[in-house]
């Protein structure tokens, strides 16, 4: 261990990264004075990483320095570092120096190096010092011993001159490997394989004086560095105090649907709408946002398919009056491409729109683009968990849309299982088959702590938007999901034209 100062009751005891979400995954960012090792094999954003380290601390005041071993040149590491949101020109050279260990190293051993970190740290004063090369450092050493002295050197003399220090080296598969012993803590970056593409992760393996978010987290590099999304089910893994309001319903605008669903659906609920491929999913999700608005009630429509011009289109040929509330700002529209897309980077986003914008209906348009892209499948019923808790809490009553498998008959598969189960409330919108005409049918399946009506419905898509029918005999000849024309022999007279029998019409005798 260490000759670390005790900091951690110091209010300057921790130090932040310049990494967005990793100093969440520290629980708030370095120890003042520790020593990290930052690992992983080439690509995987440690010499960016430690960069973003730097230039966070001398925007913060601080000095930082860069030295190299056996790595790319500092120009060259300039060059590719100058487009990037963090990068500020006029810090290097003054409050960041970039040196190369390389020299001393190669002359005088681990000696040699040792004296010019400590040089350097002194003559400027640095707070941040990141070494990119440890594994080089590594292979110079006379023995394992000597690289273990030389770590230990590094951590006390850092620790007692308040330098917080990043070590980037190659990864090693030894757990016991004395270098991971030796530090205050360990981060480890990952590519892993998924189908044809390659996800980024994070894990802190080690961490001394403090907690952290255990496990592996997901992270992107783009044009400002890296940025990590810790899980979701990490993040927010306690059940939120707020409780679906029983006395308080919010009400689709559709007066028979709100009649079967007793007035509407419970506030701060979640309910799934699922059904087939054009049963008009969407569409009823609409009239939600829309009646909610009327109410002064901000909503907000988060879909993947659909663009929000498609989605006002959509909503004028049924007369619902998005338009005039998306200009106001009462709802808003926001489509994302799922493609290569991270679970968690979505649902940040989502609640980062919802605080921003007040939102107290939303509607998620798809449930299976927050969970395609995921690394494990099996995480999903954690997720979707922390998902809605965490909408709860911020005072949001959710829909969300699932699509079944299969167009239309008596057995509906679902791409995402267990979802029903988490869920408060489902709504099951579906298609009927009879002498070759197809009719949409409504239910509801569920609904925690409220009664409602389980009768089967038929409805229809108008002009003016979804008609529920007014009773459940419009949907009688259906018993057990498939429907069930009258037999010939049981009607007296053929049907007038324009009247159905067995399914819209109730015939004398009929099933």
């Amino acid at each position: 261990m260490t000759d670390t100062p005790d900091l951690a009751g110091t209010s300057d005891a921790r130090v932040p990264s310049g990494v967005p979400g990793l100093d969440t995954l520290l629980r708030g960012g370095w120890l003042r004075g520790g020593t990290y090792i930052v690992t992983g094999v080439p690509g995987t954003g440690k010499t960016i990483l430690g960069n973003q380290f730097c230039f966070a601390t001398v925007a913060h005041g601080g000095k930082a320095i860069y030295i190299t071993v056996l790595a790319e040149s500092h120009a060259r590491m300039v060059l590719h570092l100058q487009d990037m949101g963090f990068f500020r020109k006029e810090a290097v050279g003054r409050t960041l120096n970039y040196e190369s260990g390389y020299a001393p190293l190669k002359a005088e051993g681990l000696a040699g190096l040792s004296r010019l970190i400590f040089r350097a740290v002194r003559e400027h004063g640095a707070t941040a010092l990141v070494l990119d090369g440890l594994s080089a450092v590594e292979e110079r050493a006379e023995s394992r011993l000597a690289f273990r002295e030389f770590l230990h050197g590094l951590c006390v003399h850092n620790a007692l001159a308040g330098c917080t220090t990043l070590l980037l080296t190659g990864l090693s598969n030894d757990a016991a490997d004395s270098q991971f012993a030796m530090v205050d803590g360990v981060v480890r970056l990952a590519m892993e394989p998924q189908g044809v593409k390659s996800v980024r992760s994070v894990e802190v393996t080690k961490f001394r004086g403090a907690g952290q978010l255990a496990g592996k987290h997901s992270f992107d590099i783009s044009d400002s560095g890296l940025t990590i999304y810790p899980r979701t089910e990490a993040l927010y893994s306690e059940q939120a105090e707020r409780v679906p309001e029983l006395r308080q319903r919010l009400a689709f605008g559709i007066p028979r649907l709100d009649e079967m669903l007793h007035g509407g659906l419970v506030r701060y609920s979640s309910t799934l709408v699922f059904g087939s491929p054009g049963s008009g999913k969407t569409l009823m999700c609409l009239h939600f946002l829309a009646e909610g608005a009327r109410r002064g009630e901000p909503g907000l429509y988060f879909g993947f398919v659909e663009t929000g011009a498609r989605i006002l289109n959509k909503a004028d040929m049924v007369s619902l009056d998005l338009r005039k509330y998306a200009s106001s700002g009462l709802v808003r529209l926001e489509s994302r491409v799922a493609v290569e897309s991270l679970p968690d980077a979505l649902v940040q986003e989502l609640f980062d729109l919802v605080k921003k914008h007040g939102i107290k209906r939303l509607v998620l348009d798809g449930l299976e683009p927050f969970i395609q892209e995921s690394t494990d499948p099996h995480r999903t019923p954690r997720f979707l968990t922390a998902m809605t808790n965490q909408l709860r809490a911020l005072g949001v009553t959710t829909l969300a849309t699932q699509q079944t498998n299969t167009l239309f008959g008596p057995v509906l598969h679902a791409p995402l299982e267990r979802v029903e189960a988490i869920i408060d409330n489902i709504l099951l919108l579906r298609f009927v088959e009879l002498r070759s005409q197809l009719y949409r049918m409504l239910s509801v399946l569920k609904m925690r702590e409220s009664d409602n009506d389980p009768a089967l419905r038929l409805f229809s898509i108008t002009n003016e938007g979804i008609d529920v029918a007014e009773t459940f005999e419009s949907a009688e000849a259906i018993l057990t999901g498939q429907a069930r024309p009258v037999p010939p022999s049981m009607t007296k007279k053929a049907a007038k034209p324009g009247k159905r029998r067995g399914l819209l019409r109730r015939g004398k005798g009929g099933a």
